[in-house]
């Protein structure tokens, strides 16, 4: 809330921290941080408080204790207080307490409820169910991507067979090109006419034959 300007209390308007501790029923510890905003320069030295500042430490105490003890109400009621000052604030506080939570009531006065009614299980079956779920996803992104990479490992190698059977295809093809160019340059055989004179025989026939010729 807005400070503002107070005249310097005198000691009549004044309650000392031990005083305060006494009457509010709680540690120096516990009524100093509640003097942060109040004091904030020197809430962990100074030594006595000024009524009004007390009031406002009192209420922010009560706030803090108030959604802790909801069960206890009849207690803090017949409790004694302090102050006329606190007496009020208490009377007044739980209106403007915020609301306790009712699910730790609903699980109290109905203790056969499971805690998760959808499932059946408990908040630590539920994270070891979970990470075997998960641990079996990734597992199994792992393999499909082991499979993918063998797939592709033998695509690209069938491809380079292929492309190797094609190229020595395509070569032999240059080699039968090749032989059958060649095989066309040579000349068809020359038929040998057969020699069917016997020159001696022929040579002895003739001087025969002139030797007769010659005797008649």
């Amino acid at each position: 809330m807005p400070r503002t300007t107070k005249p310097k209390p005198t000691p009549a308007t004044q309650i000392s921290i031990a005083a305060a501790v006494d009457q509010l029923k709680t540690t120096e510890q516990a009524l100093r941080l509640a003097l942060i905003d109040i004091h904030p320069d020197d809430f962990d030295t100074v030594k006595a408080l000024p009524l009004l500042d007390f009031e406002a430490v009192a209420k922010k105490i009560q706030q803090q204790q108030q959604p802790q003890l909801p069960a206890q109400s009849e207690n803090l009621e017949n409790s004694e207080t302090p102050t006329p000052q606190a007496s009020q604030t208490a009377t007044e506080k739980p209106q403007n307490a915020p609301i306790v939570p009712s699910a730790p009531q609903q699980q109290l006065t109905n203790p056969t409820q499971s805690p998760t009614p959808n499932t059946g299980l408990s908040l630590v079956e539920q994270l070891a169910k979970q990470a075997s779920e998960e641990i079996a996803a990734v597992d199994a992104i792992a393999q499909v991507k082991n499979q993918l990479i063998l797939n592709n490992l033998a695509i690209r190698q069938t491809e380079l067979t292929e492309a190797i059977n094609q190229n020595w295809q395509y070569q032999k093809q240059e080699y039968l090109g090749a032989i059958r160019d060649l095989a066309s340059l040579g000349q068809q055989p020359v038929e040998v006419t057969p020699d069917e004179i016997d020159l001696h025989q022929e040579i002895d026939a003739i001087i025969d034959e002139l030797g007769k010729n010659l005797a008649a």
